[in-house]
């Protein structure tokens, strides 16, 4: 049997960076820029999203992602 509680904690991490990545990305692809700046700015997003998320209050989703 799946224990889908485990499963979702584990997708977690993954589905985080993605949402943080898709707008980088997409403007370095609409503007034509290089790709690396868009690397970095994730990195920043997923730093300032995992600040929120551990000083979040008690019982709240924290961060940029609120999952």
């Amino acid at each position: 049997m799946i224990d889908w509680k485990a499963l979702w904690e584990s997708v977690k991490e993954p589905l985080r960076w993605l949402v943080l990545a898709i707008l980088p990305f997409l403007i370095a692809y609409v503007a034509g820029l290089n790709y690396g700046w868009a690397v970095l700015a994730t990195t920043l997003l997923r730093m300032v999203d995992a600040y929120l998320h551990e000083h979040a209050p008690k019982g709240e989703a924290g961060g940029l992602t609120r999952f």
